[in-house]
C-alpha cells in the first residue's frame, strides 16, 4: 500500500505502453497561406497550436479502453478514434515529485498518442472525495467503471486541473485515466490526480507481492540516492541505509556497506548519443529494487555516462586539435560527418539523414546542410551505387520554407533553424540550379536567390545586433554549421564575406564566454546536461579544434564541416588578461513571420574570469516572466562542477519539458552581477506547482564543501564557489539529486553567489554577511531587490 504525498498526489500507478498512429489528416491546406488564424504556421509552435489540436480530437475523440485489471503486468487492450487496435501490458510508475505520470516525447513527424494509466483507491468507511485530475491533453476519468469525467482541453507544457466529486465504497476502487495528446516537435504529455478530503490509500495489487514487505522496501528505497549524476568509469555509487541489500536493473546485486555501494554499468550504456547534429544526454537508468522478490516497488536513477576526451589545458597545435578531432569523427557511429571524414559514402552513412528529408521530419534542415556539404566535398565515384542520384532525388523533392507547398511540423522559428533553412535553399538550389524541385516546381536558380536573400537579411540582422539565443551551448554550434558552409560553399562572394565576418564574432565570442573548456556563460538556450557536464556542449567539439580545450562527444557534424575548411580561417583570439570582466550587449528586432513574435530582444551579459573559476550572468532578463530554456546565471569550477539556481517548473529532465527541473525557469529571476559576486531575487506564486528553488552543487565533483551560517561553500582545485540564501541550504541526501541539490530553508527568494580562490577556509571565512529582505537582499555593500537597483 502506498500514501498520497501531503497535497494528496497520487504517486504510484500502473502505465500502460504509449501507443502511436502517424497523423495522417491534418486538415489544413497544404498549397495555401502559411498565415492567419488557420494558416500552417500552427503545426510547428508549440504554445500557439493548442487551439488546433483541440479541432483534432474533437473531430476523432477518445473511447472508453476495455477495462483492465488495475495489476501490475495485467493486460490492457484500447482502440483508437481510427479504429486501430493497441493491446499492452501495464507496467509499474512511482512519479518524481511533481506527481507527474509523464509520458512525454520528442515527436519528429506528427503523431498522435494514447495510453491508458490505472491505479486503485481504498478507503475503510464509504464516503466521497473530490478528484483532481490534471492534464495537458483530453482525458477520460473512469471510477469504479464509470466514466466520471471527460476533458478536450489541451495545454502546452503546465497541465490543466479538473475537479470532480466522486463516492468512494468502502474497499478498493479501480480509477483509470485515458489519455490523448497530438505531437508536433516536443509533446508534453503528462496526468497527475490529486484527491481531496480524508487520506485514502492507493494499492496496485502486483501478483506475488507482500504488502508488509513492499511497505519496508518503499521506505529503505526513499533513502537510497546517487550522489553523482555522471560517471568516466562505467562505476555509479549509491548510498543508503547500511546493510541494505539492492537489486539493479534485475540483475546486479549489491550491499550498501559504510553507507554506499558501486554499480557497474553495462559497456554499452549510454551510447544512444543522437546524431552528428544533435547530442543526447547520454543517460542510462538504473532501476533500484530491494533484492526479494515480495516487493515490486522500485526507484529510478538517470546517470550519465560521460565522454572521456576532455581538455581544460592546450596540448600541441592546431594541426593536431584537428587531427585529433577527425580521428574522434572516424570513430563515431556512421554519419553525414564521418563521410565527409572518410572522402567516401555508404549507405549506412545516410540512412538517418534521408529518413528525415523524406519525411520532413523536424531538424532535416540539419540534414539537407551535412548532405550538400557531401555534394561538394566527395567525388562522384566515392559514393555508393545509385547512393548520390537518391540523395539529390530527395533534396529536389525536399521543402525549404514555411510558405513553399506541404504539410509538415518542421520548425522554422527559432533563430538557428532560420538560418539553416536559408543555408539549405541557398546551396542546393546553387549546386542544382537547373534542376526542377519537385515540391515547388521552381529551378534551383530560384531557390538559390530566395534562400540567398532570406540568408542575406538574417547575418546582416545579427551582425548589427547580436543573437536572441545568446550564447547557446547548443544552438551556436548550428549557427557555425550554417555559417561555415555559406562561406566555403556559396557562388555569391559579398554573401561568403559577410557569413565569414559573423562566424568571426561567433567564435570570439565563444573563446571570451568560456574558461578552460567549458562554455560556462549564460545562455538564451540550453537543456540539463550541459550544464551539468560542460563535455555534453554541442560547441565543445568546436573548442577543441580552435583552441585545444573542451570535449570530444557525438555532435561532431559542425566541428567537422569547420574542420574540412578550405576557403575559412579560424580567426586568432586576443589574449585576455588572467583575470578579465567583460559585459556585452545583444539586441535585435523579431520578425513576425519569422519568430512568431513581434518584439526587441535585449540580453546584457556579464562574464567575470581567473585562473580558478568562472562567474557569469544575463542581468535583469525578462525578470518575472515565464521563462522557457534560458541558462540565467552560474558559476564554474569545472566540467562538471557548475554551480546555480533555477526555480524548477516540474521534476522532469527531459527536452520535451521546457522549462523543467533544471534548465530553465518558470518565471526568470531578477539578477545583478559585480565582479565575484552575485545577487538573484525570485519570485514564486502562492499556487506553484513545485514552490521553491534550489542550487545545483554537485559536491562529489568538489575537492571539498562545508556549511556555514547562510552558506554553502565548495572548492575545486584552487577555485572557491559560496552559496548563500535565507535561513541557509539543506543539502539533499536522497533520490537522483543526492548530495548535488540545495533546498532553501527559507522563502529562497534571494540568493547570493561569490567565488573566489584559496584554501576553503581562508575563502569563507573572508566572506560578507548577507542581509535578507521580505524583496530582495543585500551583501558586500551591494543591494537587490525585485524592483530597486
Amino acid at each position: 500500500m502506498h500514501r498520497l504525498d501531503r497535497r494528496g498526489t497520487v504517486l504510484d500507478w500502473v502505465v500502460s505502453p504509449v501507443w502511436s498512429e502517424p497523423v495522417t489528416q491534418l486538415g489544413l491546406d497544404p498549397e495555401g497561406s502559411p498565415w492567419g488564424a488557420d494558416g500552417r504556421w500552427v503545426l510547428t509552435n508549440g504554445p500557439d497550436c493548442t487551439p488546433y489540436k483541440e479541432r483534432l480530437y474533437q473531430a476523432a475523440p477518445l473511447t472508453a479502453p476495455e477495462q483492465p485489471l488495475v495489476v501490475e503486468g495485467g493486460p490492457v487492450r484500447f482502440t483508437s478514434p481510427s479504429g486501430q487496435v493497441h493491446s499492452g501490458q501495464l507496467g509499474r510508475v512511482h512519479t518524481g515529485a511533481d506527481g507527474l505520470v509523464d509520458l512525454s516525447r520528442f515527436c519528429f513527424t506528427p503523431e498522435y498518442r494514447f495510453a491508458v494509466a490505472a491505479t486503485t483507491l481504498e478507503v475503510d468507511q464509504a464516503e466521497w472525495r473530490t478528484l483532481r485530475l490534471a492534464g495537458t491533453g483530453p482525458t477520460l476519468l473512469h471510477v469504479g467503471g464509470e466514466l466520471v469525467a471527460h476533458s478536450a482541453t489541451v495545454s502546452y507544457m503546465e497541465p490543466v486541473e479538473h475537479e470532480v466529486r466522486v463516492w468512494l465504497p468502502s474497499g478498493t476502487t479501480p480509477v483509470l485515466v485515458t489519455s490523448w495528446q497530438v505531437g508536433f516537435r516536443e509533446c508534453r504529455h503528462v496526468l497527475r490526480l490529486r484527491v481531496g478530503g480524508l487520506p485514502v490509500q492507493v494499492v496496485l495489487p502486483s501478483p506475488g507481492a507482500d504488502e508488509l514487505v513492499a511497505a519496508r522496501a518503499e521506505r529503505l528505497l526513499s533513502a537510497v540516492g546517487t550522489p553523482s549524476w555522471g560517471t568516466r568509469t562505467g562505476s555509479v555509487p549509491l548510498t543508503g541505509p547500511e546493510g541494505a541489500v539492492l537489486r539493479v536493473n534485475g540483475d546486479q546485486v549489491v550491499r550498501i556497506t559504510e553507507g554506499r555501494a558501486v554499480v557497474r554499468l553495462d559497456s554499452h550504456a549510454g551510447q544512444d548519443l543522437g546524431s552528428a547534429s544533435m547530442l543526447a544526454s547520454g543517460e542510462v537508468v538504473l532501476r533500484v529494487s530491494v533484492d526479494d522478490d515480495r516487493s515490486p516497488v522500485f526507484r529510478e536513477f538517470p546517470v550519465a555516462v560521460l565522454p572521456a576526451a576532455h581538455r581544460e589545458e592546450p596540448v600541441g597545435t592546431q594541426h593536431q586539435w584537428r587531427a585529433e578531432l577527425l580521428a574522434h569523427v572516424a570513430r563515431t557511429p556512421p554519419s553525414t560527418a564521418t563521410a565527409l571524414v572518410a572522402g567516401n559514402v555508404g549507405q549506412q552513412a545516410l540512412t538517418r539523414a534521408l529518413w528525415m528529408i523524406d519525411n520532413r521530419a523536424d531538424c532535416a534542415d540539419f540534414e539537407a546542410v551535412g548532405l550538400v556539404t557531401l555534394l561538394h566535398r566527395v567525388p562522384a565515384a566515392n559514393w555508393s551505387a545509385g547512393l548520390r542520384e537518391t540523395a539529390v532525388k530527395s533534396l529536389l523533392g525536399f521543402k525549404y520554407w514555411i510558405d513553399q507547398p506541404g504539410l509538415d511540423a518542421m520548425c522554422y522559428f527559432t533563430e538557428n533553424h532560420q538560418l539553416v533553412w536559408h543555408t539549405a535553399e541557398l546551396l542546393i538550389g546553387e549546386h542544382l540550379a537547373e534542376e526542377v524541385f519537385a515540391n515547388t516546381g521552381w529551378t534551383g536558380r530560384r531557390h538559390a536567390e530566395h534562400g540567398a536573400g532570406l540568408a542575406r537579411e538574417w547575418i546582416a540582422r545579427k551582425l548589427a545586433g547580436g543573437f536572441s539565443e545568446f550564447d547557446s551551448n547548443a544552438y551556436l554550434a548550428i549557427d557555425t554549421l550554417a555559417l561555415v558552409s555559406i562561406v566555403e560553399f556559396t557562388q555569391d562572394a559579398d554573401l561568403a564575406s559577410e557569413a565569414s565576418r559573423l562566424l568571426d564574432k561567433v567564435l570570439l565570442r565563444l573563446a571570451t564566454n568560456s574558461w578552460r573548456g567549458v562554455h560556462g556563460c549564460a545562455h538564451g538556450r540550453s537543456y540539463v546536461h550541459p550544464v551539468r557536464s560542460s563535455r555534453f556542449e554541442e560547441s565543445a567539439p568546436i573548442m577543441w579544434l580552435c583552441w585545444g580545450t573542451g570535449a570530444l562527444n557525438s555532435a561532431v557534424l559542425p566541428a567537422t564541416a569547420l574542420a574540412l575548411a578550405r576557403r575559412y580561417r579560424i580567426p586568432v583570439v586576443p589574449q585576455l588578461p588572467s583575470v578579465w570582466l567583460g559585459r556585452q550587449h545583444s539586441e535585435g528586432q523579431y520578425r513576425q513571420h519569422h519568430d512568431l513574435l513581434s518584439r526587441t530582444y535585449a540580453a546584457d551579459t556579464v562574464v567575470y574570469k581567473t585562473p580558478e573559476v568562472m562567474l557569469a550572468s544575463v542581468e535583469d532578463y525578462r525578470c518575472g516572466l515565464p521563462g522557457l530554456q534560458e541558462h540565467v546565471w552560474g558559476a564554474t569550477l569545472g566540467p562538471e562542477t557548475q554551480v546555480y539556481v533555477n526555480h524548477p517548473a516540474n521534476s522532469a529532465t527531459s527536452s520535451s519539458a521546457r522549462p523543467n527541473a533544471w534548465a530553465g525557469n518558470r518565471i526568470l529571476p531578477r539578477v545583478r552581477q559585480h565582479r565575484e559576486l552575485l545577487l538573484a531575487v525570485y519570485t514564486i506564486p502562492e499556487d506553484d506547482p513545485m514552490g521553491f528553488t534550489h542550487a545545483w552543487f554537485p559536491t562529489s565533483t568538489m575537492d571539498e564543501w562545508t556549511q556555514r551560517g547562510p552558506w554553502t561553500v565548495g572548492r575545486r582545485g584552487n577555485g572557491c564557489v559560496a552559496l548563500a540564501t535565507e535561513g541557509g541550504a539543506r543539502l539533499t541526501r536522497t533520490g537522483p539529486d543526492a548530495y548535488q541539490e540545495l533546498r532553501p530553508r527559507g522563502t529562497g527568494t534571494a540568493w547570493v553567489c561569490v567565488v573566489g580562490s584559496g584554501p576553503l577556509e581562508e575563502f569563507a571565512a573572508g566572506l560578507p554577511e548577507p542581509e535578507f529582505t521580505v524583496d530582495g537582499v543585500s551583501c558586500g555593500g551591494h543591494e537587490l531587490t525585485w524592483d530597486g537597483p
